[in-house]
């Protein structure tokens, strides 16, 4: 059953430009993140695809920016595929929403990324909490 849904679209530009300060990196994405980041050549377009997907989880699990950035974590397969790791707040309200799993895809297209989340749960039973 899907609890979650969310989707986010962002031009890879605006996400380019704020990589030119070390501290926007440091404040949105895990080391783990930035670490692949750096292995994928620090590609704006790679950099904004994961920025997408965290919104898009955001969006998925009901809650805008209440979990802070760094307590979702997009990492990716040795074959390209991303993966979400939660943390704290976003952990929570996972457990919240009865979701057990975190699926995400990203594309990119013509300047832009798009990532989709679907949280999968694993019955019809949902807990609305209002606090995170």
């Amino acid at each position: 059953m899907i609890v979650g849904v969310g989707i986010d679209i962002i031009e890879v530009k605006r996400i380019k430009r704020a990589c030119c300060s070390l501290r926007f990196l440091q404040r949105v994405f895990t080391e783990e993140e930035q670490k692949y980041f750096e292995k994928c050549g620090n590609n704006p377009q790679t950099i904004s695809g994961n920025f997408a997907a965290k919104e898009a989880v955001m969006k998925a699990l009901g809650t805008g920016f209440d979990v802070g950035w760094k307590n979702i974590e997009i990492l990716h397969c040795p074959n390209g595929k991303p993966y979400v790791n939660l943390y704290d707040r976003a952990a929570y309200r996972l457990s919240c929403i009865g979701g057990k799993k975190v699926w995400v895809s990203i594309s990119h297209i013509r300047g832009l990324a798009v990532a989709q989340a679907i949280i999968e749960g694993e019955d019809e039973a949902y807990v609305c909490c209002n606090s995170v």
